[in-house]
């Protein structure tokens, strides 16, 4: 894929949209929806002719779905692991009104990609859930880092990495970034554009790089299949404080599991 300019506008507009859910056309939604009858599926937008087109129907009848619970991979070779040029960038901070974000705050000369064999997709930004929205045998993490990647061409890739609390008390460096350059306003999409440089490599967790692979969807309406996911098994680590602080912006901003439907999630281990 060429480096240019246009492409480079193209890949942010799509990944403000994926990320920020900022669908002009498109309902209000909240967490507490998804256990409603019909969840996030049934939510009707304005001058959508009902029930033939709900804006966020692949929510409901999706058969490809993310999160799921990852306890039950199938461990086979996998030739083509991630492999990542993750750089540092001057970060704009985010509060979507569902979750705090990162992101680059010039896409067209940003060159943090993430490779998987031949192909290469571009860094849009990463985001926080709390708690942990994958789940292993059954266990959630106290949160998760998603880290989006999209192409021009549509294709999204996304690496998870779960989170747990670190009782010795260590904060993340990284994390504290975040934490403390995104607005705190109760149900309002704010942007603090800064000069901060933000490092995404100095995420990824130290020694063990076996992770679960599987073929899912974004993890909020429209809940769009045909994505990449890699989540890595060893947890990276926050402080307790740090924890307490991300729930004060949200609390509980998680997709429940999703059934594998036939799904196999694939692990290098």
């Amino acid at each position: 894929m060429k480096n240019t300019k246009n492409t480079l506008v193209a890949i942010l507009a799509l990944g403000l949209a994926i990320s920020a859910n900022t669908y002009a056309d498109s309902p209000h939604w909240t967490y507490a929806e998804q256990d409603l009858s019909g969840g996030w599926g049934a939510i009707q937008g304005t001058g959508t002719p009902v029930p033939l087109n709900y804006p966020y129907a692949e929510c409901a009848i999706g058969a490809r779905q993310t999160p799921v619970d990852i306890g039950t991979a199938v461990k086979t070779p996998i030739m083509n692991a991630p492999s990542f040029n993750w750089q540092p960038f001057a970060a704009d901070f985010y509060n979507t009104g569902h979750a705090i974000q990162v992101q680059p705050a010039d896409a067209t000369t940003y060159t943090g990609t993430t490779k998987i064999g031949r192909d290469v997709y571009p860094l849009v930004q990463a985001h926080l859930h709390s708690p942990s929205e994958h789940t292993i045998n059954g266990k959630k993490f106290d949160a998760e880092i998603h880290f989006v990647h999209a192409r021009s061409d549509g294709h999204v890739t996304v690496v998870g990495l779960l989170i747990k609390a670190d009782k010795s008390g260590v904060p993340n460096a990284q994390i504290q970034l975040m934490l403390d350059n995104t607005q705190n306003i109760p149900d309002a999409q704010t942007h603090n554009p800064t000069d901060i440089a933000f490092d995404p490599a100095a995420l990824l967790p130290k020694g063990s790089r076996n992770f679960f692979a599987y073929s899912g969807s974004l993890t909020t309406p429209p809940c769009t299949e045909g994505v990449n996911w890699y989540v890595y098994e060893k947890p990276i680590t926050m402080s307790s404080a740090q924890l307490e602080q991300l729930r004060t912006f949200y609390s509980d901003n998680d997709r429940d599991t999703q059934a594998l439907n036939g799904r196999q999630v694939l692990t290098n281990r």
